[in-house]
């Protein structure tokens, strides 16, 4: 079984859900969490798929649009941790290059243009697959904002790359190219 489920300090947006709702599977469970910060919201929905005893959870942004074979592909050679593909700005995606110290290299559309799937150092979470052991073999919190000295932080979604990575492999699967409406920019049109 796999727990879909959406962290929203407000609402899932219309084009979200119809994507969620047609996305092919079987034993597929929706939810979501509501009203807290992002990084407490991934820990509860973390939480509820090991308590419920799911395989899986896929994590997706309120305003990412999925394509319909997404599951599929993120699961036709399972990994532990999956990641869709969505744009970030103008040309690139929200996964990190391997072999850098800092999440700062992403990879362009372009570059992925055919690759399948890929080793990454980290990715934002609009489109997660992660396999729910993974939760319980590295430390909670799983998600959390950390601050530096020098005024920079990092993103809950990157801490957790950094935590699972110790352990797991992260993969990218450049076949699950998702929308992303707060960006106006579907299925990865940004060439």
């Amino acid at each position: 079984m796999i727990l879909i489920s959406v962290p929203t300090f407000e609402n899932i947006t219309p084009e979200c859900f119809k994507a969620i709702y047609e996305l092919k599977g079987d034993g597929l469970i929706f939810d979501y969490v509501k009203g807290y910060d992002c990084a407490k919201a991934r820990n509860e929905i973390a939480k509820k798929a090991i308590s419920g005893g799911y395989e899986y959870v896929l994590m997706v942004d309120s305003d990412i649009i999925l394509p319909k074979d997404a599951l599929i592909n993120m699961l036709d050679s399972p990994v532990d941790v999956c990641f869709g593909v969505y744009p970030r700005t103008t040309g690139e995606t929200e996964l990190f290059k391997e072999g850098t110290f800092n999440f700062e290299n992403r990879y362009t559309f372009k570059e992925i243009e055919n690759m399948g799937k890929f080793p990454v150092k980290g990715s934002g979470f609009g489109c997660a697959l992660i396999r729910t052991e993974v939760f319980e073999n590295i430390p909670y919190p799983w998600f959390e904002f950390i601050s530096y000295e020098n005024n920079t932080f990092l993103s809950e979604d990157l801490a957790f790359c950094m935590k699972a990575s110790v352990r797991y492999k992260l993969i990218a699967d450049a076949r699950v190219r998702c929308g992303h409406i707060k960006k106006h920019v579907l299925y990865g049109d940004s060439t």
